[in-house]
């Protein structure tokens, strides 16, 4: 029989603009072997199937249309939602079309004794089961887990290494993002926002042909225009009108497979003015005319 090859995940730490992973153990802090912070302006490939032993990975999404993939099942993955994997569980963040940006964290809950900042028996035992029990994702209303993360960052930027200051204040950091993540999630409104915004988008990606007003958008989304241009763009990575036309062309792409499609007809069934409009739309987007792509697709088949 084959060994199944291992899942574990080792990390790499390391701290640059893009991508932050570093080590709360040297203060201290043992149950927080990673607290991460990444923030990606081009899309990535998938993540590899992992799993993290003994621990929860707890994410928080700030910008980006993502997925997250857990055994096999596909959970989206927008904007102030949260995200948690448990131990073993076989999971990876699926590839995005655009840029993202989230915090993260993994929260080491060994079996037996384990220190817990600091807390006593019973306080830590409370702490353990509130956090094995955090539903699989659940919305940060309020922001409430954003700023907790963002001070828990900046207790480690600013506090001189090595002190008791710094220990204590860490300590303290750390412990109200795990109660504003508790609490968040036991929030009445936690899987109100966003809701209508995403629906909306899925409609969009089905029905790119369609035209989709600001303003009506706006109504439908029961909020302002300028509310809806900043909440669009958090959610997709670009405005309303740039999502259609890029929703147009992926769906050009498949018809375009087929040889049988005129690329007017094509033009005409998805919205476009003129074929030469969705030529130039097409050009400017892939880079190459429909024909282009099409005769560059059926040679590589």
């Amino acid at each position: 029989m084959k060994k199944r090859p291992s899942l574990k995940f080792r990390f790499a730490y390391e701290d640059t603009p893009k991508r932050r992973c570093v080590s709360l153990e040297p203060d201290g802090i043992l149950c927080l072997p990673v607290l991460g912070f990444d923030n990606f302006d081009q899309p990535l490939d998938f993540s590899p199937l992992h799993v993290h032993e003994e621990c929860l990975e707890i994410s928080l999404c700030l910008r980006g249309d993502l997925e997250f993939e857990l055994d096999g099942q596909s959970f989206p993955f927008h904007p102030d939602a949260v995200f948690v994997s448990r131990p073993d569980e076989v999971h990876r963040l699926k590839r995005y079309p655009r840029s993202m940006s989230k915090y993260w964290m993994l929260f080491r809950i060994p079996k037996g004794r384990f220190p817990l900042l600091g807390l006593a028996p019973d306080e830590a035992r409370w702490l353990r089961k509130e956090m094995l029990a955090l539903p699989r994702s659940f919305m940060d209303v309020g922001h409430r887990i954003r700023r907790t993360f963002q001070r828990v960052f900046q207790v480690y930027d600013t506090m001189p290494r090595k002190t008791a200051e710094r220990r204590c204040l860490l300590r303290n950091a750390v412990l109200s993002l795990f109660v504003a993540l508790i609490e968040t999630s036991k929030s009445p409104e936690r899987i109100l926002p966003m809701a209508q915004l995403t629906h909306i988008v899925d409609e969009i990606r089905e029905c790119p042909e369609r035209d989709y007003p600001v303003d009506e958008l706006a109504i439908r989304a029961a909020l302002s225009p300028t509310s809806l241009l900043q909440r669009f763009k958090r959610l997709t990575g670009l405005p309303p009108h740039a999502f259609v036309m890029a929703c147009r062309i992926e769906a050009a792409k498949r018809e375009l497979e087929r040889p049988s499609n005129a690329i007017a007809k094509i033009a005409d069934r998805l919205g476009f003015p003129s074929a030469q409009h969705f030529a130039t739309s097409f050009r400017r987007i892939v880079g190459m005319t429909p024909s282009a792509w099409r005769v560059r697709k059926n040679t590589n088949a």
